[in-house]
């Protein structure tokens, strides 16, 4: 599995593909029975303090997930062949607007040979490994004479990022942009869609009306195992419960429906603004609810809240 991220800088995108690449890896070790090893591939050559900075606020961003730094500035490819990552190994690969430049102009680079060296290292990622994620920088909408004079330069650097984001697309599994902190699926992925709102106020029939051609399933009474497989859920509240009854835990049910690829939409009751429940067990169930349905929402693309049958974008 491949994923390109990109974006402009201070958009997100590093905070987005560490949370994201935690999650893949988090999944993937719950079914293999055991936790997977998890690299960060830092491409970024300590020099300057500001350049000191950003590597100190990233290490601080990733010291407590469990990453093993791999300091790789050039030759990918070389340096797995020296020495291979384990087996189901999850990587983060930070970043190519950095590893691209190292192979231009540092001397051990491949220099007019840059784009090749960076999409094999890349692609042996994909193909040794079980999920990668690669960050890239949207340098491209700037206004060239305002590099410092040296446009000849800045152009060619800009061509040859702009050569490897692509290729790299074309066999990426995800493309995703970040966007002022919002990831926008620009292929493959999720498409999450979330609807809520009281009780009796019309919520199925304004979903299955604005996502027409879904198949629906009732959250009440559908086996669980369709977790794996629905488009449309109604009444995703009652499936919550019925799940936690069945002794499941609430991160399984966040991280397959995270997983899944395609789109999904999510109908439940908001339960959270009445009174305090008397009964123990009826407080942790709207409190999970609350919980998941928050994970959720953070990762969907969309949601609104219906009242009085009129849908409002939430998000």
């Amino acid at each position: 599995m491949l994923e390109l991220v990109t974006g402009g800088s201070g958009s997100g995108k590093s905070a987005y593909a560490e949370e994201h690449i935690c999650r893949i890896h988090r999944i993937l070790s719950r079914k293999a029975g055991r936790k997977l090893p998890l690299f960060y591939i830092a491409a970024m050559i300590p020099r300057g303090e500001e350049t000191l900075r950003k590597i100190e606020r990233h290490r601080k961003m990733r010291e407590t997930r469990g990453f093993q730094t791999l300091e790789w500035y050039t030759d990918i490819a070389g340096k797995i062949r020296e020495k291979s990552l384990p087996e189901n190994a999850c990587v983060l690969l930070e970043c190519l607007s950095n590893l691209t430049a190292n192979e231009i102009y540092e001397p051990e680079g491949a220099g007019e040979n840059a784009a090749d060296a960076v999409t094999e290292g890349v692609r042996m990622l994909k193909d040794s490994c079980a999920a990668v994620v690669v960050v890239t920088n949207e340098v491209f909408s700037e206004v060239s004479s305002e590099s410092g004079g040296k446009t000849d330069e800045m152009t060619e650097y800009k061509r040859i990022l702009g050569e490897i984001n692509r290729t790299l697309a074309e066999t990426a599994d995800q493309v995703t942009e970040v966007v002022y902190g919002i990831p926008c699926g620009v292929r493959g992925g999720r498409e999450l869609k979330l609807v809520t709102g009281g009780a009796f106020q019309g919520k199925y029939a304004w979903a299955s009306a604005e996502y027409p051609g879904l198949s629906w399933t009732d959250g009440g009474i559908c086996s669980l195992d369709e977790i794996h497989t629905f488009q449309g859920i109604n009444r995703f509240h009652l499936f919550i419960r019925r799940w936690l009854e069945a002794g499941r835990e609430k991160e399984e049910l966040t991280d397959l429906i995270l997983e899944r690829q395609g789109e999904i939409v999510l109908v439940w009751d908001e339960l959270g603004c009445g009174l305090v429940p008397i009964d123990a067990s009826d407080r942790e169930y709207r409190e999970a609810v609350g919980r998941i349905c928050t994970e959720l929402a953070a990762e969907a693309v969309r949601a609104d809240r219906v009242v009085c049958g009129i849908a409002r974008r939430v998000k």
